[in-house]
C-alpha cells in the first residue's frame, strides 16, 4: 500500500479523498485509529474535525484510491497539489484569516469552510461579500483559496441540476387545491407569529412529537429561509438560491426554481379567492425581487430593487392587494471595516412593486442622499448620512393604509432620525407618515469592532430593530404595535397616536449580539419574547443576561414569567449557546422556540415550563440522497400547521454550527 505524506489537521478535507478511503488519525498519545470515508462525506469530515478538537488529533494520513498510480505520478501530482494548497493557504492568511479566525464576529469560523462547496468561496471573492478582499487576487489564487479551505477544486463547468433519491406524490399534472396555512414571515396579518387555527397540538400531547421527515439542502451550510406551508406543499428557499416546492407527505421536491442568489426570507404566497396558492413572491441576497408561478415554478418576472452594489434583501417580503413591499438592507456595514473603503453610500429603503407586472410603484429611502463629510484617519473620504437598513419583514396595517418597518443603525456620521426606528409609510405612496425612533445617535459599522478608521464618531451601540413589528390587540382589546430590539428592550407603540410610546420593558441585557433578534409572538393574552444575550456581547449590554424565553403582559409590559434556559452545550469547534436568537411562534397554549444550541422546545404559555424538546444539532442520516445535518437555529422560527412543526437548522455565521436541514415533526411521526 502506498503511504501518502502526513498532513496537518487544518487540511482534513483532503483533495486526495477521491474514492472510498482510509483515514488514520494519530493523536498526541500515539494512538492510531482507522476510519473510512466515502467521497465528499462532509458530515463525517465535520465529525472528524470535532473529534480532533476533543482528542487533540495532530496528524492525518491517507491511503487508497491512488494505489494504481506509479510513484513518480503520485509524487508529481502530490507536489502540484501541495503547491496549490500552499498558495491558497498563504492568500487566505493574508486576505481572509483575520476575519474568519476571530476578529469579525459575523464571519463564518474557519472550521465551517470544510463543509463549503468551492464555488461558494470563489463567488464570495469575485462578486459576493468578500469581493473587496478578492479584488487584489487573480482568478487562480481565488481558486487556490477555495481549494485550501474546502479540499476540492473549483469546477468551471455550469452547475448541473440536483437529482434527488425520492419521489414526490405530486405530479406535473397536479393542481394545488388547499389554502395556505402559514404565509410569509408572521403567518397572518400583523406578523403575530401565532397559529390560532392549531387544534391538534396541545399541552397534553406535545410530548409525543417525533420527526416525520427531513429535507437536506444540497451544498448548504446554513438553512434560514422560513417555510411557507399548505396541507399539500411546503415552499422554501435555500442558501444556493433554489426555491423548492416540497411534497408535504414525504418532503420530496415537486418542482424547483433557481434564483440568482441565496433566498433568506420567507416566501409570501399570493392566493386566489379560496386561499389557494397562485404566485410566490420573494427576494434574494443579490437584491432582486421575484414572482414565480406557485403551480409550476416558472418565472413571471424579476426586478432589481436598489441601485447600490452592496444592496441585499434579508427580510421577508409582504403584500397587500396588488402591492408587494420589499425591505432593503446591505452588506456595506461589513465592507466598512476595510481601511481603504470609502464609507458609506448605502441608504436603506422600502420598495413597492406591482404584483401583476413587477413595475416599481414607489421607493422610500431611510436617509437623505449621502454627501462628502470628512477624511478618515487613513485619508479616505467619508460620506453620510447612510445606512438605516430594513433587515426584517414589514407589517401591514390595512385599517390605516400604512406599512410599518423597523430600521437598523446608521453606517456613518451623522446619525439621523430614521435609524433604530419604526417608520409608518403610506401603502399607496410610500410617504413617511410618522417615525418612532427608539435609540438616537446610533451610527456603527464593522470598523468599530475591529478598531479600523471607518468607525463613526458615535461608535454604536448597534441597536438594530431586526424583529418585525407586531400589530395586534392586547388583552383589553386595544390595538398596539410591539417592537423588540437588539438592545434587549421591548416597546409598545400606539398606532392611533402617531406611534407614541405606551410602555417599555427590558427583557435582556442586549448588545451587538442581542437582545431580541428576529421575532416575537403574541396570542393576545401574552407577548412571548426570545432573548439571545450571547456572552460575546460588547460593552453596549446593560444589566443581567436572560438567554431564553419570556412572557410580558401586552398592555403594560409587566414580566409575567421568565425561563432562563440551562446550558446543555458540549465541546466542539463551533459556538454553542442556550439563548434564543430565532423568532418564536405560538398557539393558544404552546410557545415554540429554537435555540442557538440547536434545541427546539415547546413551552407552556401559562408558566414557561418546558413540555417537549429535541436536539436538532445532530446528523439525520441520508435524506433525499444528501447527508442531513442540523446545527444552530439562528433566525427563522417554527411554523405550526395541523399538528406539525416545521423548523430549519444550521447557521455557520457568527461562529455557529453549520447545518442544512428542514425538519418536520408531528405526533408519533405520522
Amino acid at each position: 500500500m502506498l503511504q501518502l505524506p502526513l498532513l496537518e489537521l487544518s487540511r482534513i478535507s483532503l483533495p486526495e479523498l477521491v474514492g472510498p478511503s482510509e483515514v488514520y488519525l494519530r493523536t498526541n498519545n500515539g494512538n492510531l485509529s482507522l476510519l473510512r470515508l466515502a467521497k465528499h462525506n462532509k458530515t463525517r469530515i465535520r465529525d472528524l474535525m470535532e473529534q480532533g478538537m476533543r482528542q487533540r488529533v495532530i496528524k492525518i494520513c491517507t491511503a487508497a484510491s491512488l494505489l494504481f498510480l506509479t510513484p513518480a505520478m503520485v509524487f508529481s501530482q502530490d507536489a502540484h497539489n501541495e503547491a496549490e494548497l500552499a498558495d491558497g493557504e498563504a492568500q487566505y492568511r493574508l486576505f481572509c484569516a483575520e476575519c474568519h479566525e476571530g476578529a469579525m464576529l459575523e464571519a463564518p469560523q474557519r472550521a465551517a469552510f470544510a463543509l463549503y462547496p468551492p464555488r461558494r468561496v470563489v463567488e464570495a471573492l469575485e462578486s459576493g461579500s468578500m469581493a473587496t478582499s478578492g479584488m487584489a487576487l487573480p482568478r487562480e489564487q481565488k481558486r487556490n483559496i477555495a481549494y485550501f479551505l474546502t479540499g476540492e477544486r473549483f469546477d468551471e463547468s455550469p452547475r448541473e441540476s440536483v437529482s434527488f433519491s425520492c419521489q414526490a406524490s405530486l405530479s406535473s399534472i397536479t393542481s394545488l387545491s388547499q389554502p395556505v396555512s402559514w404565509n410569509g414571515w408572521g403567518g397572518v396579518s400583523g406578523n403575530t407569529r401565532h397559529q390560532d387555527d392549531e387544534h391538534i397540538l396541545n399541552k397534553s400531547n406535545v410530548s409525543q412529537l417525533k420527526l416525520k421527515w427531513a429535507f437536506a439542502f444540497p451544498d448548504a451550510t446554513r438553512s434560514r429561509s422560513q417555510p411557507v406551508v399548505t396541507p399539500e406543499v411546503t415552499f422554501i428557499g435555500s442558501q444556493e438560491g433554489t426555491i423548492y416546492a416540497l411534497d408535504n407527505s414525504n418532503g420530496c421536491p415537486w418542482w424547483t426554481y433557481s434564483a440568482d442568489a441565496e433566498v433568506r426570507g420567507a416566501i409570501y404566497v399570493d392566493t386566489d379567492g379560496q386561499g389557494v396558492p397562485e404566485t410566490l413572491l420573494f427576494g434574494d441576497f443579490a437584491g432582486s425581487a421575484y414572482s414565480v408561478n406557485a403551480q409550476t415554478g416558472e418565472l413571471n418576472w424579476k426586478k432589481e430593487v436598489h441601485d447600490h452594489p452592496q444592496a441585499t434583501i434579508t427580510g421577508s417580503v409582504i403584500a397587500h392587494e396588488d402591492t408587494l413591499i420589499v425591505p432593503v438592507s446591505s452588506l456595506e456595514v461589513l465592507l466598512a471595516a476595510r481601511v481603504n473603503y470609502s464609507c458609506c453610500s448605502f441608504r436603506g429603503a422600502l420598495v413597492a412593486l406591482s404584483i401583476s407586472t413587477g413595475e416599481e410603484l414607489w421607493r422610500t429611502y431611510t436617509t437623505d442622499e449621502p454627501r462628502p463629510t470628512i477624511l478618515s484617519t487613513a485619508g479616505i473620504q467619508q460620506y453620510g448620512p447612510s445606512g438605516a437598513p430594513i433587515w426584517s419583514s414589514p407589517t401591514i396595517d390595512v385599517e390605516r393604509n400604512l406599512v410599518y418597518a423597523g430600521t437598523g443603525e446608521n453606517y456613518s456620521s451623522p446619525a439621523n432620525g430614521y435609524s433604530d426606528a419604526v417608520l409608518a409609510m403610506d401603502i399607496a405612496t410610500g410617504e413617511i407618515v410618522w417615525a418612532a425612533q427608539l435609540t438616537k445617535d446610533d451610527a456603527w459599522n464593522g470598523a468599530c469592532s475591529r478598531g479600523t478608521p471607518n468607525c463613526p464618531e458615535e461608535d454604536g451601540p448597534d441597536y438594530d430593530i431586526g424583529a418585525s413589528p407586531i400589530l395586534a390587540l392586547d388583552e383589553n382589546g386595544r390595538e398596539l404595535i410591539w417592537v423588540g430590539q437588539k438592545s434587549g428592550m421591548v416597546y409598545a407603540l400606539d398606532p392611533a397616536n402617531g406611534g407614541a410610546l405606551v410602555w417599555e420593558q427590558r427583557a435582556g441585557s442586549g448588545g451587538t449580539m442581542g437582545g431580541i433578534h428576529y421575532g416575537m409572538s403574541t396570542n393576545g393574552e401574552k407577548l412571548f419574547v426570545g432573548v439571545s444575550d450571547l456572552p460575546t456581547n460588547n460593552p453596549y449590554n446593560v444589566g443581567a443576561a436572560h438567554p431564553g424565553i419570556h412572557a410580558l403582559k401586552p398592555s403594560t409590559g409587566e414580566v409575567l414569567w421568565r425561563n432562563d434556559l440551562p446550558d446543555k452545550c458540549e465541546g466542539g469547534p463551533f459556538l454553542c449557546w442556550q439563548g434564543i436568537s430565532a423568532a418564536v411562534s405560538s398557539t393558544s397554549d404552546l410557545v415554540f422556540a429554537g435555540g442557538l444550541d440547536g434545541i427546539l422546545r415547546a413551552f407552556d404559555v401559562d408558566n414557561g415550563s418546558i413540555l417537549w424538546e429535541t436536539n436538532t444539532r445532530q446528523s439525520f442520516g441520508t435524506r433525499n440522497g444528501i447527508e442531513a445535518t442540523g446545527g444552530s437555529i439562528e433566525s427563522d422560527g417554527p411554523v405550526i400547521m395541523n399538528g406539525q412543526v416545521f423548523i430549519t437548522s444550521g447557521y455557520e455565521k457568527w461562529a455557529e454550527a453549520p447545518g442544512n436541514v428542514l425538519l418536520v415533526y408531528s405526533l408519533d411521526g405520522n
